[in-house]
């Protein structure tokens, strides 16, 4: 689905970004981006979806589309809840689509709201709406939740999944989130360092959806601080 083979996107000369980076994606999976602040994470993001074109190396989509959600909804506040999600949308069959996607993300009702009497949580599901308007195979979410509050999170991260249980859309997770990526996630890349490297891979073979308070995803937890080494980084990780 996709497969990246030694990139590199540096700034700073050459001190913040990521570099030498080397993995593949199936389809179907979820993948988790996972590390401390400054080891290139979002910037990852920003190479994959062609917003950032200056970087070393290759990675190949094939003819797969990508859809990308931001860490802010970035709704246009002029624009109503279904004109936010149709915005640019280019067939009919997408505007047809746009009803089924405020019904999946739970906005049935609000479509002619504005941003402005929207709260946060559901402000973003406007935004997960408008990022699968146009059906992407491959879908990347740039900390989506991580300016809401933990209730809303969890109901966001639920309906992550219900959207992948329907549609089985691949996508790559950027977390800053430890809990997020253990719950959400197929495989967990962990990178370190200023630039960041892959450091290890962390595979979650439990079913999904997955218990929050399972024993396995606690050690699993377990591992990943060790991996880490908070100490030594001094990050500013949550989880």
């Amino acid at each position: 689905m996709l497969a990246v083979q030694n990139i590199t996107r540096t700034f700073n000369e050459g001190k913040v970004g990521f570099k030498n980076l080397t993995f593949s994606i199936q389809k179907g999976e979820i993948i988790g981006v996972l590390g401390t602040s400054g080891c290139g994470k979002s910037t990852l993001l920003r190479v994959l979806s062609g917003l950032d074109q200056q970087f070393e190396g290759q990675y190949s989509l094939g003819d797969k589309s990508v859809g990308m959600m931001f860490q802010e909804p970035r709704l246009m506040p002029w624009l109503s809840v279904i004109n936010n999600i149709t915005f640019g949308a280019e067939t009919e069959k997408q505007k047809l689509l746009a009803n089924e996607l405020i019904e999946l993300v739970g906005l049935s009702g609000f479509e002619r709201n504005f941003p402005k009497d929207l709260s946060g949580g559901m402000a973003q599901r406007t935004a997960i709406a408008r990022s699968l308007i146009t059906e992407p195979d491959v879908l990347l979410l740039d900390e989506p939740f991580s300016a809401l509050d933990a209730f809303t999170k969890m109901q966001l991260q639920d309906l992550l999944l219900s959207i992948w249980e329907e549609r089985k859309t691949t996508m790559v997770l950027v977390t800053h989130d430890i809990d997020e990526a253990l719950y959400l996630c197929d495989r967990i890349i962990i990178l370190r360092g200023q630039p960041g490297e892959i450091y290890a891979e962390i595979r979650i073979d439990k079913a999904k959806p997955r218990s929050r308070g399972d024993i396995q995803l606690a050690e699993k937890k377990a591992e990943i601080l060790h991996l880490l080494d908070l100490n030594k980084e001094r990050g500013n990780l949550h989880g």
